[in-house]
């Protein structure tokens, strides 16, 4: 009796401890498959982002080398800028053509009640017109509210003008000198509803789009983050009664190489009593950093899977 007891207890160990290693394998696999599936989402999603934006930078590229717009021929130019914005109408809330001075020449789309109310509204002193005017570039902005007081993101192209032939200045304005700007609008919902629908709806997960200077441009879980910089009191004091000292450094210094560096890849870090995996990626577009999307994964399945291992393992024993 004394060897069968010895032998019971000595298989029942063995048991116990080959189904933790089994369990902790079978852990293992199922949070790694989550990693790659955060992964594989943020990835997709920063492309499809990265490529809807570019569509507009080049639209907006066309039309400011469009010989309606470099001649100043007003009907035949507001046809094409409505046509840029029904091109890109899922994304984008309206374009916008500005004069040498910053004041509005056209919005496309808009009655004529509401252009005569903005017409000529001067917007010299938005970053969307000074900084095209003053370095030639496409500009990308960070969150703007407008004087509607929409909260959105612009992205605005200098019009230059252009050589001779079918491009030739009626104002004689020498090749390469400032003239105009043209500019997109997108909404910050717009975008967030992108983001959202890009999503599998069986993947648990929450989102978060942080633009080039640390601000939440898109939040899933907490739509009151919006607005705020992640380096803020009031974000950092939210962050404070959800994560540990040692997650809510990690989280921060995850933040602090996403605006750094464009970089991607993935963290896990713990929060409210479970790990979570935190995908990044950067959103380049035309070789610019506009904006990093993550993607914040609970390891549910992983705990659930542990969870029926281990009564396995006990109903063994």
């Amino acid at each position: 009796m004394i060897i069968v007891a010895t032998v019971a207890v000595t298989l029942s160990i063995l048991s116990y401890h080959y189904s933790s290693l089994i369990s902790n394998n079978i852990v293992n696999i199922a949070s790694e498959e989550l990693r790659s599936q955060a992964r594989i989402q943020v990835h997709d999603f920063a492309q499809i982002l990265a490529n809807s934006l570019e569509s507009i930078t080049i639209l907006l590229q066309t039309l400011a080398d469009s010989p309606a717009i470099q001649n100043n021929e007003f009907c035949r130019a507001q046809i094409i800028i409505d046509y840029r914005k029904n091109y890109t109408d899922h994304l984008t809330d309206f374009y916008m053509w500005l004069d040498k001075d910053g004041k509005i020449v056209w919005i496309s789309n808009i009655n004529s009640t509401a252009y005569q109310r903005y017409k000529g509204f001067d917007l010299s002193y938005r970053h969307y017109f000074t900084v095209p005017k003053n370095i030639n570039t496409a500009y990308y902005s960070s969150i703007i509210e407008s004087n509607d007081k929409i909260a959105r993101l612009y992205i605005s192209y200098p019009i230059l003008g252009k050589q001779g032939g079918e491009y030739k200045d009626t104002n004689e304005t020498k090749i390469g000198t400032f003239k105009d700007v043209v500019v997109s609008a997108i909404r910050l919902n717009t975008l967030g509803n992108l983001f959202k629908n890009q999503l599998f709806p069986e993947f648990e997960s929450n989102m978060i789009l942080m633009d080039k200077n640390g601000m939440i441009l898109y939040s899933s879980s907490n739509q009151s983050n919006i607005g705020k910089n992640v380096f803020g009191e009031e974000f950092q004091s939210t962050l404070s009664t959800l994560l540990s000292p040692k997650s809510r450094n990690s989280l921060n210094e995850l933040f602090k190489t996403t605006l750094q560096r464009n970089t991607d890849g993935s963290i896990d870090i713990f929060a409210q009593n479970r790990m979570n995996t935190i995908a990044y990626e950067p959103v380049i577009v035309k070789g610019n950093h506009f904006m990093t999307s993550f993607i914040s994964a609970p390891h549910n399945f992983a705990s659930n899977v542990s969870d029926a291992i281990d009564q396995q393992k006990n109903f063994s024993i």
